[in-house]
């Protein structure tokens, strides 16, 4: 019975992720709190790092715990809390508060935490489990960026925001810091560039409400992405003491990154 259960709420979150990039063309709703460390919501992910730095543990053979939330769509969470110790690993599979769940905690031995990702998804999975799951999916993220309609962006950066890479109106501006400046018209990424931006954006979890702390003396952001019916805007400066500003911060330069690796746009390089 778990097991269909589990397959039913993977193919949910599939199906709801999907759905939920494609509606969001209206303000943000009411923002879930929760009590886990990684929340799900509909394949908007929160907090990710914890779960790779948990994966790092596990690999150091430290011991440790983490608890992961998915959101049903009609908004009641389902827990993984996982523990790993001595080299074992033990999983509750909390479906408590699950109005159409089983309404139960489940309790499982798993030997493996693995992490697979491909260009388009990425799975965390633990294998070798007791009972009837001899493997349970934790985390599902599809970041496919041919599934949506459309997907545009602008970054401005550096000095006055004197940089600009921006799929929108299709153009490009380098301060090359010698008093010139580079402009690009007809600017666009290839295939392969716009899917590792869409990534990007996705594991930095764009859609999410974001809380940045101000510093006045590092470099400034501002990111606008348009994404289907909906549209984001983000401004922020470069304080590593604050999560929120360093996520981005590491969204934006890895942009600026994928534009500068380009054989024809990186020929002149820009630096934040």
């Amino acid at each position: 019975m778990l097991k269909k259960l589990m397959i039913f709420a993977f193919a949910m979150s599939l199906m709801s992720g999907c759905q939920n990039i494609k509606a969001i063309d209206e303000p943000p709703g009411t923002v879930i709190k929760s009590n886990a460390d990684v929340v799900d919501i509909h394949g908007n992910v929160s907090n990710l790092y914890k779960l790779d730095d948990f994966v790092k543990k596990v690999k150091a053979m430290e011991k440790g715990s983490i608890r992961i939330s998915h959101y049903t769509i009609e908004g009641d969470p389902i827990y993984h809390n996982i523990k790993y110790q001595g080299g074992k690993f033990e999983v509750q599979y909390d479906t408590t508060q699950d109005k159409f769940g089983a309404g139960k905690v489940t309790t499982y031995s798993c030997e493996n935490f693995d992490k697979s990702e491909t260009n388009t998804e990425m799975k965390y999975t633990l294998n070798g489990c007791s009972g009837e799951a001899k493997s349970i999916d934790v985390l599902y993220i599809s970041y496919d960026v041919s599934k949506q309609d459309l997907f545009q962006f602008q970054l401005k950066y550096g000095v006055n925001h004197a940089n600009e890479i921006n799929t929108i109106d299709m153009k490009l501006v380098k301060d090359l810091k010698n008093g010139q400046m580079l402009n690009i018209s007809d600017f666009q990424l290839n295939k392969e560039e716009e899917q590792q931006v869409y990534k990007k954006m996705v594991l930095s979890n764009f859609l999410s409400e974001k809380k940045f702390a101000t510093c006045s003396e590092k470099p400034s952001y501002y990111l606008k992405v348009k994404i289907n019916g909906a549209v984001r805007e983000y401004n922020w400066s470069d304080c590593s003491e604050n999560e929120g500003n360093k996520i981005m911060t590491d969204l934006a330069k890895t942009i600026i990154e994928i534009v500068n690796t380009n054989q024809f746009y990186g020929t002149q390089s820009a630096k934040c």
